[in-house]
């Protein structure tokens, strides 16, 4: 029996034999050489893509709840009022809403982030140079450890860490972030593991991922106090300094070509809070892909 892996994503995904006069948007995801994205994860993405949900729901669902999520954190924002959250509610429904509610894809899809973010965070906490520069441990591979990690929601921690990080680096006197040769970075942190989204359990819906995030940021609104929800958001801005940081270890300017949001002193949204926390997703997803093709090209000098 031939494996999945196996196949072409052509052939994975279905895609039928190639027309010239009439190419489609999921053959140019899947064979673009030039999109940074593994073949398992680009196949995982477009199956994502191709849902129903994302052409019926997303586009009624997205605007309802960028209205709520406003409201809500509108109201948080009084004297009073900002403390209004449950860490432990959140940490209950995370798994839920992505069993229950999202496709296996978008499960994915999430899982592989936070493994992929903390391993970022590592890169250059490692490489460094620096004892006082934290790496963290929070590596999901099953959508129940999404919920509590050591006393902190998973979610929650996500956004801490990478804030550590760069607080650890600008109070470190050893941290260095000097060019290196690529043989001499550490990137033994980069393996995916892998990843159980519990894809045999029965679900209720199958969201496509931005309607899934949809529905996410909204719970987060719910659930979040003030400050995190905040912090939350203004997280993504750190994607600079991140790839930032990364180019400076490897001096590949790349990865700084990639960053939607590049003032981290300029607090706010740029009106789509899902939409930001997808491109954020993606734009983790190139510079792992980025830091393992280098890997390879450090282990093949």
């Amino acid at each position: 029996m031939v494996q999945t892996s196996d196949l072409s994503l052509r052939d994975q995904l279905e895609l039928g034999p190639r027309d010239r006069r009439n190419p489609t948007l999921w053959e140019s995801i899947a064979l673009d050489p030039m999109l940074p994205v593994p073949n398992d994860s680009r196949a995982s993405q477009i199956r994502n893509l191709r849902r129903p949900s994302r052409h019926f729901l997303a586009p009624v669902v997205r605007p309802i709840c960028q209205f709520l999520i406003t409201v809500l954190l509108t109201i948080k924002r009084f004297p009073g009022l900002r403390r209004l959250g449950s860490p432990a509610g959140l940490s209950r429904v995370t798994a839920p809403l992505l069993v229950r509610f999202c496709s296996p894809e978008t499960a994915e899809m999430v899982l592989r982030h936070f493994v992929i973010e903390t391993q970022l965070v590592n890169f250059v906490a490692r490489n460094s140079g620096a004892d006082d520069v934290e790496e963290v441990d929070l590596l999901p591979t099953t959508t129940p450890e999404l919920g509590d990690h050591h006393g902190m929601n998973a979610v929650v921690l996500h956004d801490v860490n990478i804030f550590n990080l760069f607080i650890d680096l600008g109070e470190s006197k050893q941290a260095d972030l000097f060019t290196r040769p690529l043989g001499d970075l550490d990137f033994s942190m980069l393996g995916i593991p892998e990843l159980d989204v519990e894809a045999g359990r029965r679900r209720w819906l199958n969201l496509d991922m931005q309607t899934s995030l949809s529905l996410m940021c909204l719970v987060l609104a719910w659930y979040m106090d003030w400050q995190t929800a905040e912090r939350a958001i203004n997280s993504f801005q750190l994607d600079e300094s991140l790839l930032g940081a990364i180019t400076e270890l490897t001096g590949d300017p790349t990865f700084r070509t990639w960053t939607p949001v590049r003032f981290t002193n300029w607090l706010g949204q740029t009106g789509d809070v899902a939409r930001d926390l997808l491109w954020h997703i993606m734009v983790h997803e190139y510079a792992h892909t980025r830091l393992t093709q280098l890997s390879e090209h450090a282990i093949a000098a």
